[in-house]
């Protein structure tokens, strides 16, 4: 047994209180945040949620922050059997989850959390190869969550993207680079690990990413001056799986307690996140940074970047070349949703 997988099977057992009744299936969960925050609120939603709809049939031993597995390691990780569930960036695997991947070429999105869960659900109903990617990796979906929408921080002013220009700007896909590109910005690939070293010491002059994580990670300490957009949002849905001969293994009843869960954590987190958007915003004019939301003829130059159509076509040549079938069919699909669901918000 490896040292990682002894961790996790003496854990679940260190877990047990004396004299309690054990619970049905007793299962470890792995992520890299912590269990505060966005990604932790949500994330502990649904963990919650779960004990309470089962009546503590199901006990989950969460490993938070990193403690058995680095976030790229994960996916292979809930797929070996060392945790039992895991949190999925799609962002870590662009070869193995290449399909789901497609989210990132769609910038422009619903402003709105139920919107946005509803084209989530909608993606990955109509578009059945994203779940069978997931498949392949020995994995079923259990829940899915928003970031915030993009923001930038900025070590000098910037209150448009015609302030890009000539910057030095990390972001963390190559397809938001080559959209920074465009803009006229010096792209930056840096290790999320080293971003606030490289703003702090002026080697990069701003980050891209959602807003969430520029205030949690205190970038904006540095980098005082706030780029925001409410439509930009972060396409790619935050994942948590579980193994599938786990899921497999489970009655019916089990299966269903998931997807009770699911539901119930997401109108829970629904309440949050609507909230944090516009409480970030105060935190950061309260310290007296310089926040300005992007205008909505910035937002349209950004949708319309050359980028945009350039990086659909080289991830159907990527996707093509990788064997998928008819890629183009699955952005025609997905673009469809994705204009619906953000037209249903504006109406």
């Amino acid at each position: 047994m490896s040292a990682v997988a002894f961790t996790l099977t003496l854990g679940a057992g260190l877990a047990a209180t004396p004299g309690a009744v054990a619970a049905a299936e007793t299962l470890t969960y792995a992520t890299n945040t912590a269990p505060n925050g966005l990604r932790g609120a949500a994330e502990k939603g649904f963990l919650d949620a779960l004990s309470e709809v089962s009546n503590g049939e199901i006990e989950v031993v969460p490993y938070w922050g990193a403690s058995v597995m680095q976030g790229d390691e994960i996916l292979g990780g809930v797929s070996n059997g060392v945790a039992d569930m895991g949190y999925i960036n799609i962002n870590y695997y662009p070869n193995q989850l290449l399909l789901n991947g497609a989210f990132q070429l769609f910038p422009a999105g619903p402003e709105n959390y139920a919107d946005i869960m509803s084209v989530y659900h909608a993606v990955y109903d109509q578009v059945p190869e994203l779940s069978e990617e997931f498949a392949k990796q020995d994995q079923h979906i259990i829940y899915i969550y928003p970031y915030l929408p993009y923001a930038g921080v900025f070590r000098e002013p910037v209150t448009s993207f015609d302030d890009f220009q000539g910057k030095r700007v990390r972001a963390s896909s190559q397809w938001m680079l080559n959209l920074l590109g465009d803009l006229g910005a010096t792209p930056v690939s840096v290790p999320w690990s080293d971003t606030y070293q490289s703003l702090q010491s002026g080697a990069i002059d701003g980050v891209f990413t959602n807003y969430d994580s520029l205030n949690r990670t205190g970038m904006d300490e540095v980098a005082p001056n706030i780029l925001t957009s409410r439509r930009l949002w972060l396409a790619v849905p935050m994942i948590l799986t579980v193994n599938q001969r786990k899921w497999d293994a489970m009655s019916t009843e089990m299966q269903g307690w998931f997807e009770q869960a699911a539901a119930q954590a997401e109108k829970t987190f629904g309440e949050y996140y609507a909230n944090e958007f516009d409480r970030i915003v105060k935190v950061q004019e309260a310290a007296g940074y310089t926040v300005t939301a992007a205008s909505a003829d910035d937002i349209e130059k950004f949708v319309s970047l050359p980028a945009v159509e350039t990086n659909r076509q080289t991830w159907i040549q990527s996707a093509e070349g990788a064997g998928a079938e008819d890629p183009a069919r699955i952005i025609e699909k997905m673009k469809k949703i994705i204009d619906d669901g953000s037209a249903a918000g504006d109406s």
